[in-house]
């Protein structure tokens, strides 16, 4: 087996954890309905942490065509999904006794939660360059720049329409990118 194929077991692995956190979570969410103060946001963003792990399994395809592996490039390869999975942590709230007050969970964790959602955009912004696969300099990198820019603006401000705001936003480049630049395994239009 070639390098590649073990990366793509491990990041599989990784993401593969982190979709199980979220649909656990859900579940555990959904049994304790009762005592859930739902959020329509923090429900958006649940859903949008699955297409997001999803886009990034999609998109390792883009790894095989590292000519050589080296342990530090595999550990930074890893350290994407890894964010990825930790972020979905911290968005699900503990279910503890009582009533879970999801809105407020939603806004106490806003810093750590897009803090990681930018430092993963970030990681993805130059993974790329740094696997020597594709120029830093192509036009996708605005819009992966901009999602940066949501992420940090989220984490900063309580303001619930900037929140409401961004995360439309967040709908429309990635349902957009994923159709126009990773529809198709393999697919890289708007290099």
């Amino acid at each position: 087996m070639d390098t590649f194929n073990y990366l793509s077991v491990m990041v599989s692995m990784v993401l593969g954890l982190g979709l199980t956190q979220l649909f656990a979570g859900i579940g555990n969410m959904v049994q304790v309905r009762r005592r859930v103060k739902f959020y329509w946001l923090h429900a958006i963003w649940l859903v949008l942490m699955i297409g997001l792990h999803i886009q990034m399994w999609w998109s390792f395809w883009m790894m095989r065509g590292v000519a050589e592996w080296t342990y530090t490039g595999f550990a930074f390869v890893l350290l994407g999904p890894a964010t990825l999975v930790i972020a979905s942590h911290v968005l699900l709230p503990e279910l503890v006794d009582g009533t879970i007050d999801v809105e407020r969970h939603y806004y106490d964790t806003r810093t750590v939660f897009f803090g990681l959602l930018a430092a993963a955009g970030a990681w993805a912004l130059v993974l790329e360059w740094a696997m020597g696969l594709r120029s830093l300099i192509v036009p996708f990198r605005l819009v992966q720049v901009l999602g940066i820019g949501l992420m940090i603006w989220c984490a900063w401000t309580t303001n619930r329409r900037v929140h409401a705001g961004c995360t439309f936003l967040v709908i429309v480049m990635l349902v957009s990118t994923t159709l126009l630049t990773r529809y198709r395994l393999g697919q890289t239009q708007m290099e």
